[in-house]
């Protein structure tokens, strides 16, 4: 899939990259001084799988870098936090290639591919198709126990395996769709700040209240929901109380019923109709970025009050600076409830690799707490491991003061309480994902289309599952 709706196209700022050595290096002594199987997580250790820190090589690592200096820190972490582990192991960690169609795939093809990737599920799919991803599941139920796995939030290794068990990746860090805001723009309009009992009609009247027009040009959007990318629109049907995909059968695309145009319909009035919450032409307006790189720009520099994004606290951190106080909520209810869009990014082995075994130590331990603490250190996600979880705000914290006021303990909560989880995929999810989105843009970016093309863009869905 074109990455245009990449959510992961904004900058995060280098001085992650102190946090990160220095928060590694403060866990190392604990780490290798807890023997394998020696607690469980209740008891506040954490059960490590087996490994094999004998092992040797050199291991190709393709990141998707979310700054400039990604690379660079975490290859300084594998040369020296990782290397006290595994003296034997290099990790060369490089870039993924940008340029016109699937430069990976085609080195997958080719016989040339880095052996460990960067996955979310709208990437590891159509690798998946193709046969290029290593099954991990043999391993994991080799390597890991029940006690070892119990560290992890189960809905994240849940998202990450296929329903015919095949397991595409190991976490790498969890995301979920908050609600941002601009604080200083509710003062201002008059609108609460949002809590529990926000759902769509109070919603839509915050948005309206906090849009600013100009003649008929739109200078201040009240929000930000991109519908125009299928996940979202996924997320919304399901709030609306549908569903994209039959749970009986994964052939048949269902978000044409009653709810999923009525969730449709309900974006594209306050998108199209009332020019009150972003269309994709404003993002890019100016050369500016798609997806998340556009948004946080705009609302950082005051011209969308509030965001459905996804939970970034150091990018939100570094695009507002001091410029006004922004916090974070839960995303509020639809019709049916709030489901919690929950993002399963990953580490994924290619299949063609020939360093299966010393690239599946590479993830284990990038899965695992010494890893996701420096990771949390750089970034600010919110970390796959439960054990991880109760120092989140304080390194978060420490490297950017300005989160301090920012409510992000909601990110937390949700995880426990919001029943986060990933889309329902259908059986060729590539193939469908390219479809929906080339008629959601129809809806949402040209603008020309009503919400009851849904029926036919479902009936392509269906011929193509089914065909």
């Amino acid at each position: 899939m074109n990455r245009a709706f990449n959510r992961r196209g904004f900058l995060v700022g280098s001085a992650g990259m102190a946090v990160m050595t220095a928060t590694a290096g403060n866990r190392a002594a604990a780490a290798q001084s807890t023997p394998v199987g020696s607690a469980t997580p209740s008891t506040g250790a954490v059960v490590a799988p087996t490994t094999d820190t004998a092992i040797s090589g050199q291991i190709r690592y393709q990141i998707v870098p979310s700054g400039p200096n990604d690379v660079s820190v975490i290859q300084d972490f594998f040369n020296t936090t990782f290397r006290e582990t595994y003296p034997d192991l290099e990790v060369v960690v490089e870039p993924a290639p940008s340029g016109s169609g699937d430069p990976l795939l085609a080195s997958m093809v080719a016989g040339e591919a880095p052996d460990i990737i960067d996955t979310w599920t709208s990437r590891a799919t159509p690798y998946i198709d193709a046969d290029q991803i290593l099954d991990l599941k043999p391993l994991v139920d080799r390597d890991f126990g029940v006690d070892a796995l119990a560290d992890f939030f189960p809905w994240v290794l849940e998202a990450q395996t296929l329903e015919s068990g095949f397991q595409w990746g190991m976490p790498r860090y969890v995301n979920i769709t908050v609600l941002w805001y601009n604080r200083t723009m509710m003062e201002e309009a008059g609108v609460s700040e949002p809590d529990d009992t926000w759902d769509q009609d109070v919603y839509r009247e915050a948005i309206l209240s906090l849009t600013q027009k100009q003649g008929d040009r739109t200078r201040v959007y009240g929000g930000h929901i991109p519908v125009f990318a299928y996940g979202r629109f996924a997320n919304k049907v399901e709030a609306w109380g549908g569903s994209v995909v039959d749970p009986n059968d994964n052939t048949q695309a269902i978000f044409d019923s009653a709810e999923g145009q009525a969730a449709a319909e309900w974006h594209r009035q306050l998108m199209i109709d009332e020019l009150a919450i972003t269309d994709l032409q404003f993002l890019t307006t100016g050369g500016g970025s798609e997806g998340v790189a556009g948004a946080l720009a705009n609302f950082g520099a005051g011209r969308i009050a509030t965001l459905e994004e996804g939970f970034y606290p150091f990018a939100y951190a570094d695009a507002i600076g001091e410029n006004f106080p922004f916090a974070v909520a839960a995303p509020p209810s639809g019709p049916a409830g709030r489901p919690i869009l929950g993002s399963a990014d990953g580490f994924s082995i290619w299949s063609g690799s020939p360093n299966q075994e010393a690239a599946w130590e590479v993830v284990k331990y990038a899965s695992g707490p010494e890893f996701q603490r420096a990771l949390v250190g750089l970034t600010g996600y919110l970390p796959v491991r439960r054990s991880v979880i109760p120092e989140y705000l304080q390194i978060v914290i420490e490297s950017r003061p300005q989160l301090a006021e920012a409510n992000l303990q909601v990110g937390l909560d949700l995880l426990e309480t919001g029943d986060p989880h990933e889309r329902p995929l259908f059986a060729q999810d590539a193939e469908a994902e390219q479809i929906i989105n080339a008629g959601l843009e129809r809806i949402f970016v040209v603008g020309d289309t009503p919400v009851d093309y849904l029926v036919e863009l479902a009936d392509q869905v269906t011929e193509a599952m089914q065909s």
